[in-house]
């Protein structure tokens, strides 16, 4: 077939999912034209389509702090931050967060951060906990264990603590909160191409030129971004830049389960969601009476790394359901067991420490939204503010590199330092989990 140029865009990005589309409606916003680009049927239809969508804030370093509190007050004001809405859009649903320590939990490093940007919490130790939440076994467990473990019917001994913070939530249709980013971004003139699959980053010198599609096209621009989640490795190889970061990403397959809530642990009754570091799975409860199950890597639990996400079952396994489901049920013992799986399976898109990468590349023009996936969705209402400031500053000459962007959150008034971010960054030091 032969090479065919049919437009040019300012800026091109490569994934349609919540990330994507955010970063889509503030480029479009601040006057740049955009052109989305997924090889998928939908709008926010891969990863984003099966996130658990939690909102909350216990992250180790400051500015993943300070990004979730910007963005949970831009949940808040969906509407408002949309600026166009067509149709239903997602909604947030408050809901408090409960964090379960394992032994040796330094919680410090997480609270002095909430303490500096007044963001309510309480300390809580095992009688606190039991008085509260009475229903729980509040002993420890710890380590995690496999129900083929000898260790996992063990009963529960030495004291659990952990703390509790009052903000915090959920989305109820993480695919409806991309589609509404994105029809705000086509609203204001984004062009979005769907079943389409980028084969080539078109290249003149170190610059950035293009994309080469699947079926011939060649699309023309000095800026691409790279949002693809689970397939954004693929996409840095194609680019050149894998080998010349210190950060990787990797698709890791994930499921996340759904059992019936218990009467007295639901989103009416007693509503909290809950990171459970000494079990080793996360929950939260949601309307219609069932609460959902994931995992936060645990030692006990195999990691599932996959080379092409397109070529993995999305079903469920015995083996993870009985895993995870099994420990919500050791710290809930009022919790019912079903028979067989419920839930899906979906692929995460992570770096080694877990935090994300925004950033621009050693190849001119072409920058990437990485390693996202799991605990980076509460921020997507930031991610296109961070990404379009970050770009204005590196199109402008400005050496992010030795001079990390600083970015003002204007909502909560504090700073986003975009070093930590960075591809070339030191391993960031926080839970070594999808919890940050």
């Amino acid at each position: 077939m032969n090479t065919q140029s049919n437009h040019m865009t300012d800026v091109i990005i490569i994934g349609a999912g919540v990330v994507g589309a955010s970063i889509a409606l503030e480029l479009q916003r601040s006057g740049r034209s955009v052109t989305v680009i997924d090889k998928g049927e939908s709008v926010g239809g891969g990863s984003t389509s099966a996130s658990s969508a939690l909102i909350r804030f216990n992250y180790s370093t400051r500015s993943g702090v300070v990004a979730a509190w910007e963005s949970f007050h831009r949940w808040n004001a969906w509407e408002e931050h949309l600026g166009y809405v067509n149709g239903p859009i997602a909604q947030f649903h408050p809901l408090s967060m409960l964090l379960l320590e394992p032994p040796g939990f330094d919680r410090s490093s997480y609270l002095k951060h909430f303490n500096e940007l007044g963001i309510p919490f309480e300390e809580l130790d095992e009688k606190s906990l039991s008085d509260n939440y009475p229903m729980f076994d509040t002993g420890r467990f710890w380590p995690p264990s496999l129900p083929n473990d000898d260790q996992f019917f063990k009963n529960s001994e030495g004291k659990l603590g952990g703390f509790f913070v009052p903000y915090g939530g959920f989305i109820d249709d993480p695919q409806l909160a991309a589609q509404n980013l994105m029809d705000a971004a086509r609203h204001f003139g984004a062009k979005v191409s769907l079943r389409t699959s980028v084969v080539e980053i078109k290249k003149t010198k170190n610059k950035v030129s293009g994309v080469k599609l699947e079926n011939g096209e060649v699309i023309e621009s000095s800026i691409v971004i790279n949002a693809a989640g689970p397939w954004s490795s693929h996409i840095n190889d194609l680019a050149g830049v894998s080998e010349l970061m210190e950060m990787s990403t990797k698709a890791m397959r994930q499921e996340v389960h759904a059992i019936p809530a218990p009467a007295e642990f639901n989103f009416t009754n007693t509503p909290v969601m809950i990171g459970d570091l000494d079990l080793g799975f996360y929950t939260r409860p949601q309307p219609g009476g069932t609460l959902i199950v994931g995992g936060v890597e645990a030692d006990c639990d195999p990691v599932f790394w996959v080379e092409d996400p397109d070529d993995d079952s999305l079903n469920p396994t015995v083996d993870s359901w009985e895993a995870l489901v099994w420990r919500l049920a050791k710290r809930i013992p009022g919790a019912s067991v079903p028979n067989r799986p419920t839930g899906l399976a979906s692929h995460y898109d992570v770096t080694p420490d877990w935090t994300p990468i925004y950033d621009r590349t050693d190849l001119g023009g072409f920058y990437i939204a990485c390693g996202t996936s799991g605990n980076q969705f509460k921020n997507a209402p930031l991610i296109g503010h961070l990404m379009t400031q970050l770009i204005s500053a590196c199109e402008a000459g400005h050496d992010h590199d030795n001079d990390p962007v600083q970015v003002l959150c204007p909502m909560v008034n504090e700073i986003v330092d975009l070093g930590t971010f960075s591809r070339n960054r030191k391993p960031v030091a926080g839970t070594g989990t999808v919890l940050g």
